[in-house]
């Protein structure tokens, strides 16, 4: 009974941590707000391509700072690849920037998990991730389709839940995504 209770304990410091720094983060103007324009980027694409965030201008694109080490990146990857199939052939763009150094490890992960949307290289995160100002894996942030950022989520989500795809559905049907300032 002791250890549920230490458990119990450590999520809820856990928790308040999280409120926290995601509390300071925004009231230091570190992380990027919604209605700003997204950063732009270039990186490479695991099949040899180089992939530009600005040649998706007029679509909406999920962009989720991952790596194959972060055991919550690798819960949420299959709900990712559920919403890039259930809402690909609608015109939802999902990119996944990995942080990983180790190509190879990125490499088999992706072959053994059956990822089929864009898997991008940001080594370390010294590139997009740092564009982003992200503060950990996973990061996801939605652009919309004048190259605004609509919102930014901090830690692992359910893509594939039948709110979420409503969601992203409703946005698709939108012209521009922007929220009214």
């Amino acid at each position: 009974m002791k250890d549920w209770w230490k458990a119990a304990i450590l999520i809820a410091i856990a928790v308040v941590v999280a409120y926290a720094f995601t509390s300071l983060r925004g009231a230091k103007g570190y992380a990027l707000r919604s209605g700003s324009e997204a950063p732009g980027f270039r990186l490479p694409a695991l099949d040899g391509r180089v992939v530009d965030l600005a040649s998706f201008r007029g679509q909406v694109v999920v962009v989720n700072f991952w790596a194959t080490w972060c055991p919550p990146c690798v819960e949420e990857m299959p709900s990712l690849e559920k919403l890039h199939r259930a809402l690909g052939p609608e015109g939802l763009v999902v990119l996944g920037v990995s942080g990983d150094e180790d190509e190879a490890a990125l490499r088999q992960f992706v072959q053994r998990t059956g990822v089929t949307f864009a898997i991008l290289r940001d080594p370390g995160g010294r590139d997009a991730a740092r564009r982003y100002h992200t503060t950990g894996y996973p990061e996801t942030f939605v652009v919309d389709r004048a190259g605004v950022l609509h919102e930014s989520f901090i830690g692992p989500s359910e893509w594939a839940s039948p709110g979420a795809i409503d969601h992203f559905r409703d946005l698709l049907r939108k012209a521009s995504t922007a929220p009214i300032r």
